[in-house]
């Protein structure tokens, strides 16, 4: 009796799903490798990270951080809801530069100062991902401090002065970049700017795609894997103001988050109910196993699978012969 043959198809299965693997790697390798620095950042923010908090007694002779505060809008035409809190930074600072940015001149910024940067800003899906980078960029070219225009001032900002990079503590892990202070060429800023093409990523929610390739928490994963944390300093939450209340703050906040889509309250939501959200998944995912288990043991042919009756009674009359149907 001849040996049957393998089909050739059976030996080329897992060569080509070899292939597809590697190919499904390259084509998410960018997504991957965000994936596992996001988890490497919210694991070291757990473990609390000694990183220097600025301290609120005013740096005498500082000359590190440029006295500019930096604003960006549109245009020229702030809104009436935010022109107090606009006044009461530049009346606290008669000493202090002040420039406000419009998109018009953001967009002309970078065209003669960053041309390699162009096609990356151009290509953003959200204008506040424009937003968000033209401030690491003035900050990195020019200097000073940056303040979004839903901050008030309640104090003079000298103490950011002090250190080449300062940003706020948030909620719920990280820093925020509402408001930043950083000498021109600060080493984190470098980061930040050569960081942002390889962070224009995908990511499918609005919210979540602003907040890791652009925002606050760009900035926390930068921030985690930074060799030199003795040159950046935080501004703690009593002293910021927004989250917590009980201190002599140094700014007041505004309603703001205006680029915030329908998503946002679903992603708060997530974050206040995400452990439970977790478990249901969980249990949800362990059941579907189970289940799918369980079908494949009762699949027919599968060794150690329990026969029916009907099987049985085909096995005694037909034996080993493969039928395709047996009339019982």
């Amino acid at each position: 009796m001849l040996a049957s043959r393998p089909r050739c198809g059976a030996s080329r299965k897992p060569l080509t799903l070899l292939l597809a693997g590697l190919v499904l790697l390259w084509l998410c390798w960018a997504h991957l490798s965000a994936a596992t620095s996001v988890a490497y950042a919210y694991g070291w923010w757990a473990l609390g990270p000694a990183i220097p908090v600025m301290s609120m007694e005013a740096p005498k002779n500082a000359t590190l951080v440029p006295k500019i505060i930096h604003q960006t809008w549109k245009d020229k035409d702030i809104p009436e809801k935010w022109r107090a809190a606009q006044k009461s930074c530049i009346d606290l600072h008669p000493d202090f530069e002040y420039r406000l940015w419009t998109d018009e001149e953001s967009l002309r910024f970078i065209e003669l100062e960053f041309p390699w940067f162009l096609p990356t800003y151009l290509a953003y899906p959200y204008v506040i991902q424009r937003v968000d980078a033209i401030r690491y960029f003035i900050l990195y070219h020019h200097g000073g401090v940056y303040i979004d225009l839903d901050m008030g001032c309640r104090k003079r900002v000298d103490p950011l002065l002090a250190a080449p990079f300062t940003a706020p503590l948030t909620h719920p892990v990280g820093i925020s970049n509402d408001v930043m202070a950083a000498a021109p060429g600060a080493a984190f800023m470098h980061a930040a700017v050569h960081a942002l093409r390889g962070w224009n990523l995908w990511l499918v929610i609005k919210y979540v795609q602003v907040m890791f390739t652009t925002g606050p928490m760009f900035l926390t994963v930068l921030l985690s894997h930074f060799p030199d944390l003795a040159a950046v300093a935080v501004i703690s939450k009593a002293d910021y103001g927004k989250y917590d209340a009980s201190g002599d703050a140094l700014f007041y906040h505004l309603h703001g988050s205006s680029w915030h889509a329908g998503d946002a309250p679903l992603i708060f939501w997530m974050e206040r109910y995400g452990k439970v959200v977790l478990l249901v998944a969980v249990a949800a995912a362990a059941l579907i196993a189970a289940l799918a288990y369980r079908r494949q043991r009762s699949a027919p042919g599968r060794p150690g699978r329990r026969t029916t009756l009907m099987e049985r009674q085909c096995q005694s009359k037909y034996g080993d012969k493969q039928v395709a149907y047996c009339p019982v």
